[in-house]
């Protein structure tokens, strides 16, 4: 075999032909791909702009090691269509949507920058699309599911199930079709997710506080009649159906700071005055903290692992987006409660170790939200702490506030 067939075999393997050209990591802004780009750097001048260095002090790196990182982020989303088995008949592929290595490219250089491409950006995703292979191309995906779109899945199934099929049976509901590998049953799903967020160490933290709760009053309140019992959960009788807990069971609903809180029981309320108060744990709380997910990992970062995290915090942040949506009050909220009930209850009392409550991003503000797994009961004035005490109001933190209110979603 000659060098030029030799070559064209490797080309074929790499993804990509050689070029002589070299590029800094000042046309990147994917964190991941500007640090290889740095690491790999071994030229003094970048091929796309004026900046120099030194054969000491190299800026950029040659050609195919940038292309090496680049075609890390093609195989996170795509595949060959050749090498994924794809029926090809009569001059074309059947039964998936391909792209051309073109296409490909620019979806993942869009992928590499934060902006808009400029002309020298626009340069380089010419060489880019000039040097890879022209194969075609499929989504990673496009025979089953990757992971995150697989636990959407299976949520947006368990949201329907419980929501207008059954409410107290489903954890036996077996799944409906055996042997598609994207479904799981409902307990599945609840052993998936547990699963995940144990394995993410920002998914659980501990907390002290401040949290701070309030109530809405039509005219102006004396807040010298207000305290632990006025401001903390309602009695079990007296509770009413919730985001994250049903009508009869009382939890401790609080937000990260007073504007937060105010939004929160302002956002379906007619009343013009709020009374709020700082309670702070008695004993560090453990929560499930969804307030507080990293930001979807690089594309670019090579390694299984690095695809499974991507995939898992992916999944995440949709789910705590779906979770924190506004609910209209138009009576119908209990139905739309009923899957973030579940999933509630299922942390409180099947996570594998003990959880006091759950932290989420509030629907209302920029703040935080706490739901506390502990009722009236566990709530008390610093003078008056039990041994069962969990929530403590120091009095003197309670003010009121005059509020503008526009009445919206839960």
């Amino acid at each position: 075999m000659g060098f030029a067939a030799r070559e064209g075999e490797a080309a074929q393997l790499r993804g990509y032909s050689r070029s002589a050209k070299s590029v800094c990591p000042d046309h990147l802004d994917d964190t991941v791909l500007k640090k290889r780009v740095n690491e790999y750097a071994t030229e003094p001048t970048c091929s796309y702009c004026d900046k120099t260095g030194t054969d000491d002090n190299p800026i950029a790196a040659i050609f195919d090691n940038f292309m090496d990182c680049f075609m890390v982020g093609v195989h996170h989303r795509f595949a060959r269509a050749n090498d994924e088995a794809v029926s090809f008949e009569d001059g074309e592929y059947i039964g998936a949507t391909t792209y051309d290595s073109y296409e490909v490219a620019e979806e993942i250089f869009g992928m590499a920058l934060n902006d808009y491409i400029d002309e020298a950006d626009a340069e380089l995703l010419d060489d880019i699309q000039a040097v890879m292979c022209n194969d075609a191309w499929v989504r990673g995906d496009w025979q089953s599911l990757s992971e995150d779109q697989r636990l959407s899945y299976n949520w947006d199934a368990f949201k329907d199930l419980v929501k207008y099929q059954t409410r107290f049976l489903f954890i036996r509901w077996a799944k409906r079709h055996p042997y598609d590998p994207d479904e799981m049953s409902p307990l599945e799903f609840f052993e998936a997710l547990v699963s995940l967020l144990v394995g993410l160490p920002e998914a659980i933290s501990s907390i002290d506080g401040p949290m701070y709760r309030g109530r809405m009053f039509p005219s102006e309140p004396d807040i010298n009649e207000h305290s632990a019992a006025t401001l903390g959960p309602a009695p079990a009788v007296l509770s009413r159906a919730n985001r994250m807990s049903p009508a009869g069971i009382s939890m401790f609903y609080g937000s990260s700071d007073a504007e937060t809180a105010i939004a929160e029981i302002g956002a379906h309320s007619t009343d013009s005055w709020a009374v709020v108060g700082e309670f702070r744990a008695a004993r560090e709380l453990r929560v499930v903290d969804l307030s507080n997910l990293p930001d979807l990992p690089s594309i670019f970062e090579p390694g299984e692992d690095a695809r499974t995290r991507y995939d898992r915090i992916a999944f995440l942040r949709s789910f705590v987006d779906d979770l924190t949506l506004p609910v209209v009050l138009d009576g119908r909220e209990h139905i739309d409660y009923v899957p973030t009930q579940i999933f509630t209850e299922y942390l409180r009392y099947a996570f594998p170790a003990r959880i006091d409550g759950l932290v989420f991003p509030s629907a209302q503000s920029t703040g935080r939200n706490f739901v506390i797994f502990y009722g009236p009961e566990f709530c008390s004035a610093p003078d008056k702490v039990g041994q069962d005490t969990r929530l403590i109001l120091d009095p003197r933190t309670i003010q009121k506030h005059r509020v503008t209110t526009v009445i919206k979603g839960s």
